[in-house]
């Protein structure tokens, strides 16, 4: 698996901006709501699994999108399946 992420920081805070490296740059659409992933956020550079863990550690705040490293968070009890 190959991730696409940035990272923010403002003050104390450590923003990641994540995302499955094949979406970059898509748009998905369900009613009316609308995201794009947009590559000029979620995209500075990319790393495996075994990196993303290190920067998902270090951040305050993490925007994810993508099937992939939503799994990855579940896993590693970052996020709650039920809250998907």
């Amino acid at each position: 698996m190959k991730f696409s992420y940035k990272i923010f920081r403002t003050g104390s805070d450590v923003l990641l901006a994540i995302a499955d490296y094949s979406i970059v740059g898509n748009t998905y659409s369900e009613g009316d709501l609308q995201i794009e992933v947009k590559q000029d956020f979620y995209y500075e550079k990319s790393c495996d699994e075994r990196e993303i863990i290190r920067f998902i550690q270090e951040a305050t705040i993490i925007n994810a999108v993508g099937k992939d490293i939503i799994s990855i968070l579940i896993k590693n009890n970052i996020i709650d399946e039920n809250d998907t």
